[in-house]
């Protein structure tokens, strides 16, 4: 009997504790554009601004074009986002931003469209540290020619 009362003390007291810690300390939700196209959900042109300089990427001496981790505080959302030098180099190469909330595994986001310029990653959140960057290959032989990072900021 004593057993069943420090048993059912444990399981209140831990029940008090967990009420406390989630007035403390609520959980933060991730912006609601997280995995979203920049463009279609009006991110990139609604209070949207770069959020690094652009990084010159070349291939060799060619310019492919020019990189960026671009930011929307009205989403709350970051993504990476590549310019192609002129048509030449759009066609001739194709280029995967990708963008991730720094020192978060799991959270990285691709381009949902190969075939633009600018060609940008989808969403992720940016009430954090987010970073860009992108992989560079030759077209249509698919060689790889570089890993570019844009920034983290």
């Amino acid at each position: 009997m004593m057993f069943d009362l420090v048993k059912r003390s444990a399981v209140v007291l831990a029940m008090a504790l967990a009420a406390v810690t989630a007035a403390v300390a609520p959980a933060q939700a991730v912006s609601a554009y997280s995995g979203g196209h920049p463009y279609n959900s009006g991110c990139a042109g609604n209070g949207s601004q770069w959020a690094s300089s652009p990084v010159a990427v070349y291939d060799g001496s060619t310019l492919v074009g020019y990189g960026y981790l671009r930011y929307s505080g009205g989403c709350q959302a970051n993504w990476s986002e590549f310019q192609y030098a002129n048509s030449t180099a759009y066609n001739n190469y194709t280029v995967g931003p990708s963008a991730w909330e720094n020192g978060t595994t799991g959270t990285d986001q691709y381009s949902p469209n190969l075939a633009a310029n600018p060609v940008y990653s989808r969403m992720v959140d940016g009430r954090s540290t987010a970073c860009a960057g992108a992989q560079i290959y030759r077209y249509p032989s698919g060689q790889h020619v570089t890993w570019a990072f844009f920034a983290c900021a």
